[in-house]
C-alpha cells in the first residue's frame, strides 16, 4: 500500500473509531446518574442553565382556538372525587353502593351535570375505588418490600396538612388573607426589572432550580371554589396581578424507579417551604402574596402559567416540559400585585417532539394518554393534548403503593426527562436549532434502542403485570438491601 492510501485508510480508520468511541460515550453518559439537576446546585439562578434567549417569542406555543374559560372546580380531578365521596359518606355504609347503583341522575348539582354529561368519569371513579380496595388489602404482600419507600414518602408528607403546616392556608377573602401581615412602611421599587431580578434571586436562595414570571390570565383560575371562602363563584381578585412560578424536580433515583419507589410528597414538601419563604418576604416588603402549591393548597392552574413564564412547553401527556429538567418539574406559584417584568414564553421545539415521540402513551399502563398526532381536543378555548384523568386515577389506585398512591410512569420515561451531562446537553441545544427534524428522530431512535421499556401493564401487581419499575430502585430504598424480609 502506497503512502497516500495508507493515510487515507488510515484516516478513515481513525474517525470510524473516533465515532465508535463517541457513540459508546455517549451511551455510558446517557445511563450515567451523574449530573442529576435540582434542589438549588447553585445560588443566584445559575441552575437555570438553558440560554433561553435564541428561543423568546411572542406568544405561547398552546393554541388558542376559542373563547377561554375558567375552569370549574370539579374539572379537577381530586375536588371532583372529594365532592362524589363527601356525598357517598353522608349515606352512611351503604352509600358506596347505593350511589353506584342510581347513577349520576340522583346526585345533586354541579355533580348530577357534569357526570351526565362525563358518564365514563362516573364509572371510572367507582373502578379507581374498587381497584384501592384491591390494592389495600392487598399492601400486605407488598409493605415490607416497599417499606423504605413508604417511610420517605410520609417524611415528606409530613408538612402538606399537619395542623399549623407552613404556610398557613388562607382565611376569608384574597383581599384580607393576602394583604394580612404586609408591611405597610414599604419602600418603592426603582422598576419592575429590579423586582423581577430581586424575587428571581431570592427564589433561588430559598432552593427554586427555575424560577419565571407572568401576568395571571383569568382563564388560568379556577372557578367554583377558593381556599378561604369555600364554594361559590367568584371574580379574579384585582390584585392577583402577576404570578411567580417556581419549579424543582423529584429527587431523581427515586423518580425514575417510579411507579412503586416514588412519590409525589419529596418535591411538593419542599415546594411548601420554598413558596412559604417568597410569600413572606415578598409580605414583608409591602406587597401582597398568597402561595399555591400542590397537590391540595392552589387556586390557580400552575403548567400553563410555567409555559407563559417561559420555563418551557406543554407534552403530550399534559405535564409542562423544560430543557433543564424535562418532565421532572414540579410545580408553585405565588400571586402579588408586587410590581414586576414578565418573562417571554419559549418555543423549544416539544411540541413537535411529542408528536414523533409517544413513548408515554405506549407506557401508560391505563392507555390514559393520547396518539393523536398532533394536540387534538379543545379545551375551555385552547387546543392541547388531554389526558383521561378518571383512566389514570384507576392506575394510581392499581399499582402496588400505599397513600399516597400515584404512578408518575410518563414523566419517568419522557426523552426530555434527563441529566445534565454533555450527551443530553447536545441533544437540547440541538434540537430546537434543527429546522429539519433529523436530530429529533435520531435522538428518538437512540431513546427507544438504548434505553428498555417494560411496557404498559408491566408497571401494574400480578396478575396484569409484575410490579415492574422503569428504572432500577436506589439501594437506599430497597428494604432488602437492609432488613430481613
Amino acid at each position: 500500500m502506497d503512502r497516500r492510501n495508507f493515510l487515507k485508510y488510515s484516516g478513515l480508520a481513525s474517525g470510524t473509531l473516533a465515532l465508535a468511541g463517541i457513540s459508546s460515550a455517549g451511551f455510558v453518559a446517557g445511563r450515567n446518574k451523574d449530573g442529576n439537576t435540582g434542589f438549588g446546585r447553585t445560588p443566584y439562578g445559575k441552575d437555570q442553565f438553558f440560554n433561553r434567549k435564541p428561543f423568546l417569542v411572542e406568544q405561547p406555543t398552546y393554541m388558542k382556538v376559542g373563547t377561554p374559560e375558567r375552569i370549574g372546580y370539579l374539572d379537577h380531578l381530586f375536588r371532583r372525587n372529594a365532592e362524589l365521596r363527601y356525598h357517598i359518606f353522608s349515606y352512611g355504609r351503604e352509600g358506596f353502593q347505593k350511589v353506584r347503583d342510581e347513577g349520576p341522575e340522583k346526585l345533586p348539582e354541579p355533580l348530577k351535570s357534569y357526570y351526565i354529561d362525563n358518564p365514563s368519569a362516573f364509572e371510572e371513579f367507582f373502578r379507581a375505588m374498587d381497584r384501592a380496595n384491591e390494592q389495600k388489602a392487598n399492601w400486605e404482600k407488598y409493605k415490607d418490600r416497599y417499606m423504605l419507600a413508604e417511610a420517605w414518602s410520609a417524611a415528606h408528607a409530613s408538612p402538606l396538612g399537619a395542623p399549623g403546616a407552613f404556610p398557613r392556608e388562607p382565611r376569608g377573602n384574597p383581599e384580607e388573607s393576602d394583604f394580612s401581615g404586609v408591611n405597610e412602611d414599604s419602600l418603592k421599587l426603582k422598576s419592575p426589572q429590579h423586582g423581577s431580578r430581586l424575587i428571581k434571586k431570592i427564589s433561588h436562595l430559598f432552593g427554586a432550580t427555575l424560577t419565571g414570571i407572568t401576568k395571571i390570565k383569568k382563564e388560568w383560575v379556577y372557578q367554583g371554589a377558593l381556599r378561604g371562602r369555600g364554594r361559590g363563584d367568584f371574580e379574579v381578585p384585582g390584585h392577583w396581578k402577576y404570578a411567580i412560578v417556581i419549579a424543582i424536580p423529584h429527587e431523581w433515583e427515586s423518580f425514575y424507579a417510579n411507579p412503586t419507589y416514588g412519590t409525589s410528597h419529596d418535591a411538593y414538601s419542599m415546594l411548601r417551604f420554598i413558596s412559604g419563604k417568597l410569600e413572606t418576604f415578598i409580605k414583608k416588603i409591602g406587597y401582597s402574596a398568597r402561595s399555591h402549591i400542590p397537590p391540595t393548597s392552589y387556586d390557580l392552574i400552575l403548567p400553563p402559567l410555567g409555559i407563559d413564564a417561559g420555563l418551557g412547553e406543554q407534552g403530550r401527556h399534559g405535564i409542562l416540559i423544560t430543557p433543564e429538567l424535562g418532565a421532572n418539574t414540579r410545580l408553585a406559584a405565588v400571586s402579588t400585585d408586587m410590581p414586576l417584568e414578565p418573562d417571554k414564553p419559549v418555543d423549544l421545539g416539544i411540541r413537535k417532539f411529542c408528536n414523533k415521540c409517544k413513548i408515554c402513551a405506549e407506557e401508560c399502563p391505563g392507555k390514559a394518554i393520547s396518539f393523536a398526532g398532533s394536540p387534538y381536543k379543545t379545551v375551555r378555548g385552547y387546543k392541547r393534548w388531554s389526558i383521561d384523568q378518571d383512566k389514570c386515577y384507576t392506575v394510581w389506585n392499581s399499582v402496588a403503593t400505599s397513600q399516597p398512591r400515584g404512578c408518575r410512569i410518563c414523566l419517568a420515561v419522557c426523552p426530555y426527562s434527563r441529566k445534565n451531562n454533555w450527551i443530553h446537553t447536545i441533544a437540547r441545544e440541538a434540537d430546537p436549532r434543527d429546522p429539519t427534524g433529523l436530530v429529533s428522530s435520531a435522538m428518538l431512535s437512540m431513546q427507544k434502542n438504548f434505553f428498555s421499556y417494560p411496557g404498559g401493564k408491566e408497571y401494574l401487581p400480578p396478575p396484569e403485570g409484575n410490579n415492574k419499575t422503569y428504572g432500577k430502585p436506589p439501594d437506599w430504598l430497597r428494604t432488602e438491601e437492609w432488613f430481613d424480609i
